[in-house]
């Protein structure tokens, strides 16, 4: 039952329903009216005889009408729903017939317990009240009464509605005022009815009482409110002054009204006994709503109150304050005023002291038992209501002040109750003390004002507020118990301070009335204070009490002082300072000097302490004060203890005056530094408790003169030079000179200098003592440089104190320990005070402290990471470690101190600095880096460039300088010196950047050292600000973050340092870094997206580049493999200009940073001009331009295709034809007659026009043209191939057929054409030359094959042979080593050749048929077989080598295959035909090596290849396609020694069949050990491993092979049940945790929702893996993407291996999910797998079961997909059974059900077994449902032929080998399966027969 929140005002309401002077109307209802408000509603009354309608009534009404009898609220809500849509859709003819009849419906659902009824019902009324209009008049008296009387629901939506609906029957006030005046009858009728009303009246006995309560409760509260309301509307506003005999018709009618009203309230009055039964209602809201109608009857029926009423109705009233429902309170006291003010002779009818006072005296105790807001603004109101003639004595008095202020003491006062409270205790009490004489009797009125005032005011308010314990006097007689004084409670603040602002008020106000009581108020206020002070620390709370007096004393400050008046000072604080200096003094807490201090503030110290001080007079004498100053209170402010010093300064500076300030401030110095120097000499007192006074002194100076907070000093003192003086600079001066670095000190510095932040400039020393305090401290900063164990630490010594020592010199180490005592000391004042000393910014000093502080952290840095080097090399020295780690430790705490302070400053520090201070500053750190960088040797050069770039970087983001002196600051960092730059030097040519390339620069290799660290050091830079910041010259992302005024519109070409970018370039490689891996992209992405600066840099640097290229002669283009570029093959360029060069375009091509057309043809004009001098070739350009072209001439071609018709197009097109006619004329001549050099550069200069372009690889290798040919360039390649032909035969004939006749470089360019001829011009290829084609390409494959089966047979000795492990290592590197590169070169190209003629044999083209059916013809066929098989062998060779190796050690392994990594190109050729290779082909090459005779077989070879230590990805997954193919995959997956000896690898049909040859006992599978070894492999150590570590890898390649084989094996077969019985037996499930470590899934809570959990990128690639790997039935597409290896890549494998594992290991996952223990994942991975994984599968289940054909008529299965169930019927002769098997929707994670539904003629006993047969055949088969029933099906088929069960497992086939009991006993003959007794003989530890125990 819910709380009454209050009501609207009669008089509110009365205002609301009279008519306006202006006719406006009010917005709603009764003038705001809002009714009662409850939340509980009430039940319908008895209903009374139904209404009979019209037969014309709508039916749908009649029904809706019909329905609202029922209990059930939803129906009536959708009736009524249904009724104002009715309502509002007929006429108003039609609803005015049912008027009588919803009358009769809507009194009762106003009654109703659902307040949604209840309004609804209000809404329906406003649609039949706005549709009937006036035909509601004939009914309204009758409805009047419940309509009143709903607008008073407690429920505020209810009485808003109904409202609603009142106003929607009548819009103007007038109206509704006189619809309530014409029913006042059957309104007040109604509601006396209501009033009658009893609880088992209200509904049927089936409402549970609790609600009849509640509803009776509703009726009977909102019944009293709506009379009341009407009382106060009719009576109080409408009616109030209508005169009965006025001869106005309307008046009297209103008289007419006015009796009818008055006889029925007076009738309600005495029906209902005064309604006092109300009054004594358990309901709250029912007594508040009966005051509130008391209060009605009181004011507007006072003559129904004669004797007897009054007699009977005062104690009642009167003594109402027992009432504790705060709810009640406000009616309440309403009732109470105005019936103590309207009958004051009521007092006298009840007994006042014991019904009245004692119920009044506990509630004021008792806090007014919550209503503290509400009662406490009454009581003045109440006390004057009382009648004199009630006889309240001066007891009353106390009795009265006394319990209201133990009620003020509740455990919870909050800030408004204790404002209140003080409000309403202050004006009773001035009130009280005004009004005495009314309660003095005969007693003196003056006596009992004392005694109040000491009595209550001093004794009990007063030293509450001090906090003191309770004072009462003996002598007060109290009629009820003492009051209660909390000398122990915890008063909140804020009650403190209103209790203290009540005191003052109260006093202020004696003081303008009665001088007399003013001084017995201060004196025993003054007697309170005193005693405090005399007892001092004795008190528990002395602190507490104090401060109290200074919060009283700041209080009376604000309220009276400030007024002007004088009485406080008077009466209270100078009398208290003459009676308690002394003790003040003596005591000398920090309280008392506190409270000293505040006095002298509020009053001022000359009327304080002197007696004879005239405000007005002028020329009063500051003798008298300046004696007591000097003489007594300066030596006792600065003597003090040290706890009191802070409060005593604040006094001192209180007691300055203008007239003698500077006698004081040079007595205070005088007498501090007099104090001082006693204390050096006699060497007995603490110098640092000076200081530390000073520097406090200083610093509370700062604050007031910054604050104007210097109360009594207006002319002097209020500028910080009036504060200066000569002994404070000499003192300033003498701390760093004579005294030890003390932190007191170092504050003393920072207080009289200031500027600790930007806006405290006050200092009080002169400019010259702060320009030495400055030299001082850069001297002590740059003192840790000496003793630095890094030259360009010393180096910046120099740079920062030019004056001791020269600059250029570094100076010498000093062996003396740095003082970091004073260091610390100098960095403190420097941060103390920055911008104070910042004011001396020209001096060249403040620059080099800036400089310093960087230079320190630097400094500090490098030694740390020095040291921790140290301690991972061990080469620390123990016996130096102590002083060293101490003295690194204090270094640490320095450099993070600056660091911190550093980082604090704020960038408009840095930009408010003058322009020559920051570059000063840039200056010195500049040169502190390069120093740094060039003679760093501690460190390792990538270390020494990281960390000296992290300086550049992190000074920068500190110091916003803006963009010229930024650049202006690389220009210095980047300045040219003896070691950087060494290839390339800027220069100016008409005013622009230019580039001089130096010739063949003098190197040593001290100077290459260095400039490598330089390189390194400018990479990272660029890596951190940015290319364009660092090279290009303008304004970066860090720069442009830093300072948003940076000028970006200056020319770029002054700041530009392409320079720099060259001399990158040509360096090419560094510690850690390369330019082709961090610099050119960063270099090629700027340019794309800039690129309007991308000309200038760009031509700029290939012209240098270029010019350097051709300054030097290039090696060999035959070897360089540019139709697969990369940047392992552009490292192989030796000069490095050219190298620089062929980087730049290759990686602008790569990243499609596309050149103009102009820029271009201006570049390729400039390499045609170098290429002949005075017409002769220039040789060295020759050799550089076949490197330049084949790795631009594509996008220039795409150039090209684009416009044909430009000039570029026309001149590059001409150059190609020029250019083969040149090859053409060398190829022309004998042998003999021209120079071989000739033949292979002109030769490398035509191959590079016709590029090609290898992609991919393993099956997806395919190669392709880079441009298209025209005609003319067709004709002329192929002559330039015939001629080839004709040049190489004629050199084969002059020469004898054991040597060569032309140089390897010219037979390898002759390759790389035969390429280029099937690439470009296949279809115009003759039969000669398809002929010699072949022949060279079967010769270089061949010969390559030979090169490596000799490395093999060179490996094998190795190993056999070996002397020790070192002499087998050594071997191995000799043979690795003696591989020739070109002839691999030459095989490259020849398998380029064949991989092209391959795929000309499968193209699908029909024109130039003829070339095609050459190719394909049966010679040409043979010969391609031929080489692939060669190529097979190869590669297999390759494999068996590195596991011959393998076998010795992984190191000798590692040494193999490192091989193979120097020709990365060649093996990805070789393994895109090993993949695409027929069976045939692969079976005879297997026969070939298995005919060689080596130390291990070709599939070892192929495991080693797999599980390389250095894998090639593409060898991986040819080699992981091999096992998987015939004939490799019968040999690859069970150890050949498990296959017999007598067989030979090669015959191996099957492993069926193997193992139906072997016995029981040699049955059991052995898997390779290479394979083993990883599905084997500890999880355990496995879950510890990176994502992407190596032997995780192997693991899930190796568990991807396993799967793929047991895919491969049928159902059925044996073979399979042995894979998985190795499975069970020697893995654990817990890959699978390893596998969803892939897997990230999003932990959620299980809930009754099957939502699926939402995934993470991930997770979502391994699920759509996971799902394809179940639907195809493969692995090998996810062990294809495997590389690069990485998160993605590993996910996506995991995800397959799930979706496989669970295929097809169903019971070995699920047998992992049920152990799981954390039920937040196992929820995620059930429901990753109910929706990524069941689908396919449970899809794939029902296929199987529903095309399974089991060949028995007594056997039939059906499927049931939508309810997962599978239903399987067996029948035999008169018997049957129906077996349900239902499968999960996470299938198979969860175990499948399996119910038996019917059974005919079988015994219970047997249809259980057969039931828990069924169940263990489907849970335990790891395969699919369909061959589980097939097996239990034999099982029944076994049972009915005969065939007796187990009696261990109950079923007649074993559920995991499917075999049959054939172990029987001996004695009982019971035949057992074979498995089934070794768990048991394992299980149970004994060999006994399970049945009869015998031995068995």
């Amino acid at each position: 039952m819910g709380k009454q929140k209050g009501r609207a005002s009669s008089s509110g309401l009365a205002a609301s329903l009279v008519p306006h002077a202006q006719g406006a109307a009010p917005t709603f209802g009764f003038g705001g009216y809002h009714g009662a408000t409850r939340v509980e509603p009430a039940a319908p009354s008895d209903p009374e005889a139904p209404v009979r309608l019209t037969p014309d009534v709508d039916s749908e009404v009649l029904q809706h009408l019909k329905r609202l009898g029922r209990k059930d609220p939803t129906t009536k809500l959708k009736a009524l729903s249904a009724l104002s849509m009715l309502f509002a859709q007929k006429s108003g003819e039609e609803v005015a017939q049912i008027v009588p009849q919803w009358g009769f419906e809507y009194k009762k659902l106003l009654l109703d317990y659902n307040r949604e009824v209840r309004r609804s019902t209000h809404e329906a009324m406003s649609s039949l009240v706005t549709t009937v209009k006036k035909g509601i008049a004939p009914h309204l008296k009758s409805l009047m009464g419940p309509w009143w009387f709903s607008q008073f629901d407690p429920a505020p939506e209810v009485a808003q509605a109904a409202r609603r609906s009142f106003e929607a029957a009548f819009p103007q006030s007038e109206r509704r005022l006189d619809a309530l005046m014409l029913c006042v009858k059957e309104t007040c009728l109604y509601l006396n009815e209501n009033l009658k009303l009893t609880t088992q009246a209200l509904s049927d006995k089936a409402t549970p009482m609790d609600e009849l309560e509640d509803m009776h409760q509703r009726v009977i509260s909102s019944s009293l409110l709506a009379m009341a309301t009407l009382i106060d509307i009719l009576l109080g506003v409408k009616l109030q002054n209508c005169d009965v005999d006025s001869i106005n018709s309307e008046n009297r009618n209103l008289s007419k009204v006015r009796s009818t009203t008055l006889s029925s309230v007076e009738t309600s009055f005495c029906m209902h006994k005064y309604f006092l039964d109300f009054l004594k209602s358990e309901s709250a809201s029912v007594r508040s709503a009966t005051y509130a109608l008391l209060s009605s009857y009181i004011k507007h029926v006072p003559h129904v109150f004669d004797e007897e009423t009054l007699k009977i109705l005062s104690p009642t009233i009167l003594g109402a304050f027992h009432e504790k429902d705060v709810s009640c309170h406000s009616s309440m006291w309403d009732t109470i005023l105005v019936f103590s003010t309207r009958f004051p002779e009521a007092w006298s009818y009840c007994n006042i002291h014991k019904v009245v006072l004692s119920r009044f005296w506990h509630f004021l105790r008792n806090g007014c038992y919550g209503s503290k807001q509400v009662s406490y603004p009454l009581l003045v109101q109440f006390l004057d209501s009382i009648p004199q003639k009630a006889g309240m004595g001066q007891q009353f008095v106390f009795d009265f002040l006394n319990n209201l202020w133990a009620g003020r003491n509740q455990r919870q006062l909050s800030a408004a109750d204790s404002l209140v409270f003080c409000i309403a205790f202050k004006q009773s009490f001035l009130w009280l003390l005004k009004n005495v004489s009314r309660y003095t009797g005969g007693d003196s009125s003056d006596d009992i004002r004392t005694k109040l005032i000491i009595d209550i005011l001093a004794r009990i308010v007063w030293r509450d507020y001090l906090l003191l314990s309770d004072g009462t006097p003996a002598d007060v007689q109290l009629s009820h118990k003492k009051p209660v004084v909390a000398a122990n409670t915890r008063y909140p603040t804020n009650y403190l301070q209103d209790l203290g602002k009540c005191i003052i008020e109260v006093l202020d106000a004696i003081a303008d009335t009665e001088n007399y009581l003013l001084d017995v108020s201060c004196e025993s206020l003054l007697r309170d204070c005193l005693d405090i002070i005399q007892q001092g620390e004795k008190l528990s709370k002395f602190q507490d009490h104090v401060e109290q007096l200074v919060s009283f004393f700041l209080s009376l400050d604000l309220l009276v002082v400030h007024q002007g008046k004088t009485w406080p000072l008077e009466r209270l604080a100078r009398p208290l300072i003459d009676q308690s200096l002394s003790a003040i003094k003596s005591l000398d807490t920090p309280g008392l000097v506190k409270l000293l201090s505040v006095l002298v503030e509020i009053f001022g110290p000359t009327p304080l302490l002197l007696k004879s001080y005239q405000k007005n007079d002028e020329k009063s004498d500051m003798k008298p004060y300046l004696e007591i100053f000097n003489d007594d209170l300066l030596p006792w402010c600065l003597n003090g203890k040290y706890s009191t010093s802070n409060s005593k300064i604040d006094l001192l500076l209180s007691l300055f005056q203008d007239d003698c300030f500077f006698d004081q401030w040079c007595s205070v110095i005088k007498y501090t530094i007099a104090k001082q120097k006693r204390s050096v000499d006699d060497k007995t007192s603490n110098i640092m408790d000076q200081f530390e006074l000073l520097s406090l002194l200083l610093q509370k100076v700062r604050e007031r003169v910054a604050g104007g907070k210097l109360k009594n000093l207006h002319r002097n003192g209020c500028l910080p030079e009036h504060w200066r003086h000569d002994l404070l600079d000499s003192t300033a001066i003498s701390v760093f000179c004579d005294l030890p670095a003390a932190d007191s000190c170092a504050n003393f510095l920072c207080a009289a200098l200031g500027g600790s932040v930007r806006e405290d400039r006050i200092c009080f020393l002169s400019t010259e003592t702060v320009r030495s305090i400055l030299g001082f401290i850069l001297k002590n900063l740059a003192s840790v440089f000496v003793a630095s164990t890094f030259d360009w630490a010393r180096f910046a010594y120099g740079l920062l104190l030019p004056a001791e020592h020269s600059p250029l010199k570094v100076p010498d180490k000093q062996s003396s320990p740095v003082n970091f005592e004073m260091i610390r000391f100098s960095f403190g004042v420097l941060k103390g005070s920055l911008f104070s000393l910042g004011l001396l910014e020209e001096d060249p000093v403040f620059p080099s402290v800036l400089a310093a502080l960087f230079i320190i952290e630097w400094e500090c840095s490098m030694a740390l990471t020095l040291g921790e080097e140290c301690d991972l090399e061990g080469h620390k020295d123990d016996t130096d470690a102590g002083p060293l780690e101490e003295e690194i430790h204090l270094k640490a705490n320095l450099a993070e101190n600056i660091s911190a302070f550093r980082r604090s400053l704020s960038p408009s520090f840095w930009n408010n600095l003058h322009s020559c201070t920051l570059n000063r500053v840039a200056y010195i750190l500049a040169q502190s880096v390069r120093f740094a960088v060039f003679h760093t040797r501690d460190l390792d050069d990538d270390v020494t460039a990281i960390l000296c770039s992290e300086w550049v970087v992190d000074m920068l983001k500190l110091i916003c300088i803006d963009h010229i002196s930024l650049q202006s600051f690389f220009d210095l960092l980047l300045s040219e010196g003896e070691c950087w730059p060494l290839w390339l030097r800027p220069s100016l040519c008409n005013g622009h950047p230019s580039i001089n390339v130096q010739f063949e620069p003098a190197i040593t290799d001290d100077i290459e050292l260095k400039h490598q660290r330089f390189v390194a050091f400018v990479d990272n830079l660029i890596i951190k600000l940015g290319f364009g910041e660092v090279i290009l010259g303008i304004p970066g992302n860090l720069h442009h973050s830093m300072s948003q005024s940076s000028d970006i519109t200056s020319s770029i070409s002054p700041l530009s340092r392409a320079w720099v970018a060259g001399e990158i370039l040509c360096t090419w490689t560094w510690t850690e870094g390369s330019a082709l891996k961090t610099f050119l992209p960063s270099l090629v992405e700027y340019m794309k997206e800039e690129s309007c600066h991308e000309v200038s840099i760009m031509s700029l640097l290939l012209d240098t580049l270029l010019e350097g290229a051709i300054m030097h002669e290039s090696g060999p283009w035959a070897l360089f493999n540019a139709w697969h570029l990369s940047g392992n093959e552009i490292e192989k360029i030796q000069d490095r200009f050219l190298r620089a060069l062929v980087a730049l375009l290759f990686t602008s091509n790569t990243y499609g940073c596309t050149w103009r057309e102009p820029d271009t043809l201006v570049f390729f004009e400039k390499l045609r001009s170098h290429l002949f001098v005075d017409s002769v070739v220039n040789r060295k350009c020759l050799k550089a331009l076949p490197f330049v072209m084949s790795t631009m001439v594509k996008t220039l071609s795409e150039k090209w295709k684009l416009d044909k018709d430009s000039s570029y197009a026309d001149l590059m097109g001409k150059s190609i034809l020029s250019w083969l006619d040149a090859t053409i004329s060398c190829l022309s001549s004998s042998p003999m007659e021209v120079p071989e050099q000739d033949v292979e550069d002109w030769m490398q200069v035509a191959l590079s026009c016709f590029p090609l372009r290898i992609t991919g690889g393993g099956r997806k290798l395919v190669i392709t043209v880079e441009r298209e040919i025209g005609d003319a360039e067709k004709s002329l390649v192929l002559t330039l191939f015939q001629k080839y032909q004709i040049f190489y035969n004629s050199a084969a004939l002059s020469l004898s057929t054991s040597e060569t006749a032309l140089s390897p470089t010219i037979e390898l360019l002759g390759v790389k054409l035969m390429a280029v001829m099937v690439g470009y011009c296949w279809t115009d290829l003759q039969e000669n030359d398809w002929r010699f084609l072949f022949r060279m390409v079967f010769k270089w494959i061949e010969s390559s094959v030979l090169l490596v089966e000799e490395m093999t047979d060179g490996i094998n000795d190795a190993i056999i042979n070996q002397k020790s492990n070192e002499d087998a290592l050594d071997k191995l590197k000799l043979v690795v080593n003696t591989s020739d590169e070109l002839r691999t070169s030459l095989a490259e190209s020849a398998l380029v050749t064949l991989c092209q003629l391959n795929h000309l044999c499968k193209t699908q083209e029909v024109e130039n048929s003829q070339s095609l059916q050459l190719i394909r013809s049966g010679e040409y066929t043979e010969s391609n077989d031929k080489m692939v098989e060669s190529v097979l062998r190869l590669f297999l060779a390759s494999g068996v080598s590195e596991a011959i190796a393998k076998s010795h050690s992984e190191e000798a392994s590692s040494i193999i295959s490192s091989g193979y990594h120097a020709h990365l190109h060649f093996w990805e050729l070789v393994a895109s035909f090993i993949i695409n290779a027929s069976p045939q082909i692969k079976r005879s090459a297997l026969e070939s090596m298995e005919l060689w005779g080596l130390s291990k077989d070709p599939v070892s070879g192929l495991y080693s290849i797999l599980f390389s230590s250095q894998p090639i990805f593409h060898l991986q997954y040819a080699a992981f396609s091999l096992l998987l193919s015939e004939p490799f995959c019968k040999l690859s997956l069970v150890k050949e020694c498990a296959l017999g000896n007598s067989i030979s690898p090669v015959q191996h049909s099957d492993i069926d069949q193997t193992t139906e040859l072997m016995s029981d006992s040699d049955k059991t599978l052995c898997i390779r050990d290479e394979l083993s070894a990883s599905i084997e492999f500890p999880t355990s150590e496995l879950l510890k491993t990176d994502l992407t570590d190596r032997d995780r890898v192997d693991v899930f390649i190796a568990w991807a092979l396993l799967l793929s084989h047991l895919q491969l094996v049928q159902s059925s077969s044996s073979s399979r049940e042995k894979i998985l019985q190795y499975i069970q037996d020697k893995v654990s499930p817990c890959i699978l945790d390893c596998i969803f470590q892939h897997i990230p899934l999003k932990t959620a809570a299980p809930s009754g929702k099957k939502k699926d959990v939402e995934l993470m990128p991930e997770a979502e690639v391994a699920a759509k893996a996971s799902m394809n790997a179940i639907v195809a039935s493969s692995l090998l597409p996810y062990v294809e993407s495997l590389w690069p290896i990485g998160t993605w890549q590993m996910a996506s494998l995991a995800g397959s291996l799930y979706g496989m594992m669970i295929r097809l290991l169903p019971s070995f996952v699920r047998t992992w999910f049920t152990t799981l223990k954390d039920r937040s994942l196992s929820y995620s991975i059930e429901s990753f797998t109910r929706q990524w994984c069941s689908p396919p599968l449970l899809q794939d289940e029902f296929s199987q079961v529903k095309d399974s054909i089991y060949a028995d008529e007594n056997f039939s299965v059906s499927v049931n997909r939508s309810a997962y169930e599978i239903v399987a019927t067996y029948k035999k002769e008169e018997t049957g059974i129906d077996l349900v098997i239902r499968l999960p929707n996470c299938y198979p994670l969860r175990h499948v059900d399996v119910e038996c539904t019917r059974s005919l003629g079988i015994s219970e006993v047997k249809c259980r077994k057969w039931l828990l047969s069924l169940t263990s055949f489907v849970r335990n088969e790891n395969g699919a449902i369909a061959e589980a029933i097939r097996t239990w099906k034999s099982n029944f088929d076994k049972e009915f032929e005969g065939v007796e069960e187990c009696p261990i497992c109950y079923s007649i086939l074993h559920t995991s080998n499917h075999s049959l009991p054939k172990l029987a006993c001996k004695t009982c003959k019971h035949k057992f399966h074979g498995a089934c007794l070794y768990k048991w003989f394992s299980t149970s530890n004994k060999s006994t027969c399970p049945l009869c125990q015998t031995p068995f």
